[in-house]
């Protein structure tokens, strides 16, 4: 019984080894595109190219990237739930081999088997709160920006002439 207990101990705390977390590039990148497409914007209503409102033009490109930001942050959860599945089916598979191995009980191989499983659901759900708040705060603030460089952005240069 107090192998069983150490087997279950040690696998239900070595479960989710590997944390599986999403990429700090693409917030980066997005905002990079963003702060560059406005700089672009308010270059171009600077030189006059074709009139005052590029800084307005470069908003809308921003709301363009805020909603293609949004679409692929939905991909990045697919994937990093693909990525989590996977892992969780490996962790199964050895602590499976290594229960048969030890000749468990099945009653307690069937409550391993339980606990991983809910471990498993726990850290998914948290993981991916995670990547959701993330992923929500990025679009929103881009949508917020472009909104308003999109609505206001030619104001700001009728002001200064």
């Amino acid at each position: 019984m107090s192998t069983d207990s150490t087997v279950s101990t040690r696998l239900t705390s070595t479960g989710l080894i590997t944390p599986v977390s999403i990429s700090k590039r693409h917030p980066f990148i997005s905002w990079l595109l963003a702060i560059l497409t406005a700089m672009l914007g308010v270059y171009l209503s600077i030189i006059q190219f074709a009139g005052l409102e590029w800084l307005s033009r470069s908003g809308c490109l921003i709301v363009v990237l805020g909603i293609w930001s949004g679409l692929g942050g939905i991909i990045q959860e697919r994937l990093l739930l693909s990525r989590l599945n996977f892992h969780h089916r490996i962790v199964m598979v050895r602590a499976k081999r290594k229960l048969y191995k030890l000749k468990v009980s099945s009653e307690n191989i069937a409550s391993e088997i339980q606990s991983i499983e809910d471990d498993f659901k726990e850290k998914t759900e948290k993981i991916l709160q995670a990547v959701r708040l993330q992923l929500g705060i990025l679009e929103v603030s881009l949508l917020i920006t472009g909104t308003l460089l999109w609505g206001f952005g030619d104001l700001f240069f009728i002001l200064l002439s």
